[in-house]
């Protein structure tokens, strides 16, 4: 699979029909290099925003406890998807 995020001067930006599938199905080494990339933006004082179709924010994080939060709604989102998929 192929992820794009977007990268602005102080904010990185992921659609959200890609960020569901990486969420998803996505493999684990994806996720975490996105993470990671993420990571690094708001350690840096930026933002990270979900967009739908229609550039429209869904979701904005702002601090990296903020974003470790989400991630562990991400993971649990992950195992249950997985779960459903055996």
């Amino acid at each position: 699979m192929m992820f794009n995020l977007k990268f602005l001067e102080h904010n990185v930006a992921i659609d959200q029909d890609t960020w569901t599938a990486l969420a998803t199905t996505g493999s684990d080494v994806s996720l975490e290099t996105i993470r990671a990339a993420i990571l690094g933006v708001l350690e840096g004082g930026g933002t990270f925003t979900v967009e739908d179709s229609n550039d429209q924010v869904v979701r904005r994080v702002e601090t990296p406890a903020e974003f470790e939060g989400y991630m562990q709604e991400i993971d649990m989102q992950r195992d249950q998807f997985q779960q459903e998929q055996a």
